[in-house]
């Protein structure tokens, strides 16, 4: 690297919420670039002050419209080489378009594709350079007038997934995920084996109440993963696309064994067979799940393959490389 680069980071940072521009950005501070975050979340502290009740249209619009005043603000103080922003949807087109009217390179990262796709579109166009997570919705952004569009993929914090060699199996299989319609219906068909189900909406699902769990988030998941000899992961597009979900790279880098629906990225991601077990159908689900069970080896050798091959590709370290080949900042 010629000389390090400075970057506004827009993200929301509270806990709970999307960590993909936290963990973009301290990746881009490990590789010796200067970084400063902006929580497009938060808010003024007077507007904050508000209780939810009383949030009326008039208070969203004041709140919006100082956020706004605010990263524009940042952005002539600092004046960064880059404003990078996840999602941001609470900002004005005319806003990303007068941060770049600075000299400031804007970039924006669109992680909910292919589902939130047009929610996307509001801003794709007014960024210099626009970035998401699905191979799949490319060429649907250049139709549609994004013409520096390019593909990043999902990635996961090495600091909070990693292997925890002691930890001891509570069940033969686990899935972590948010209730849907579709997910409910293909764990219905698995309640009379060991499986877990974590995560938000399932307390009032049709699934028996022995399966359910409390919700899991970022250190509780990582236990999860590793004390589940299988970890079982169901994507819920409701749109046509590629995208590989957050499971596809948090699994792996934990150290743990994924059994997961195909979906077409993962073939230029990972090897099948090799570094994860993919489904297609209900049938096949059953199938991989009992040889996987009883193949006790070449489940934790997959495993252990597909943590390495994760360290090796998929990191967010890796990621940033990607990103700043696209921008031209190497």
């Amino acid at each position: 690297m010629n000389s390090p680069f400075r970057f506004i980071v827009a993200a929301p940072l509270a806990q709970g919420t999307a960590r993909v521009g936290r963990d973009m950005g301290r990746a881009l501070a490990a590789a010796g670039h200067r970084v400063s975050f902006f929580d497009y979340d938060a808010g003024p502290l007077w507007l904050r002050a508000v209780p939810k009740p009383l949030r009326t249209e008039s208070w969203r619009l004041r709140w919006v419209g100082s956020l706004n005043e605010s990263i524009l603000r940042r952005a002539r103080e600092e004046r960064p080489d880059f404003f990078f922003c996840v999602k941001g949807v609470q900002f004005w087109p005319e806003t990303i378009r007068a941060i770049g009217d600075l000299g400031i390179t804007t970039a924006g990262y669109w992680i909910d594709d292919p589902p939130q796709h047009e929610r996307s579109l509001v801003n794709a166009r007014s960024y210099q350079f626009y970035f998401t997570n699905d191979l799949g919705s490319v060429p649907r952004y250049r139709a549609e007038g994004v013409e520096r569009i390019h593909h990043l993929p999902s990635s996961a914090d090495i600091g909070t997934f990693h292997p925890l060699p002691e930890a001891a199996p509570v069940a033969e299989i686990s899935f972590v995920g948010t209730r849907t319609s579709r997910r409910e219906g293909i764990l219905a068909e698995l309640q009379d084996l060991d499986l877990l189900v974590y995560g938000p909406g399932w307390r009032s699902s049709t699934l028996r109440m022995s399966c359910v769990r409390p919700e899991a988030f970022g250190s509780s998941t990582n236990q999860v993963f590793n004390r589940s000899r299988v970890n079982l992961n169901i994507h819920n597009w409701t749109a046509p696309g590629t995208a590989m979900n957050l499971r596809l790279f948090e699994v792996p880098a934990a150290g743990g064994f994924l059994l997961t629906d195909w979906v077409a990225e993962i073939d230029s991601a990972y090897k099948e067979g090799e570094h994860l077990a993919c489904w297609r159908d209900s049938k096949e689900l059953r199938e991989k799940l009992a040889y996987y069970l009883g193949h006790d080896t070449e489940r934790r050798e997959i495993a252990r393959r597909g943590h390495q091959h994760f360290l090796r590709h998929h990191t967010y370290a890796a990621r940033v490389q990607q990103l700043l080949e696209c921008l031209g900042a190497r």
